[in-house]
């Protein structure tokens, strides 16, 4: 059985949601339904402190970060952890 997986994506911060927070959201879930991802779930949450990287997301357990996302970027971010990997161009590695 593959390993459950959370997507946390800021909606609540204060930018990430003036820069699209809420339709990459909905791109996850969607993304997520069309693929049969049953491992992966995605949640809102608050800000994650990556706010010049907005909007942005987290991939928890592995704590992969991901920045700049659009709503094409959350089925390329979903399709990979499927197969465990990352999006490498699209991964925060500093603040």
């Amino acid at each position: 059985m593959a390993e459950k997986l959370k997507i946390f994506v800021c909606t609540k911060g204060k930018k990430c949601p003036k820069k699209g927070a809420d339709d990459v959201c909905r791109a996850f879930e969607q993304a997520i339904a069309e693929l049969g991802a049953d491992n992966i779930t995605v949640k809102e949450t608050k800000c994650l402190d990556l706010c010049k990287k907005g909007p942005v997301a987290m991939v928890m357990p592995d704590k992969v970060r991901y920045g700049r996302l659009d709503e094409d970027d959350a089925r390329k971010i979903v399709r990979a952890h499927m197969q465990g990997e990352t999006v490498e161009k699209l991964t925060i590695k500093k603040k």
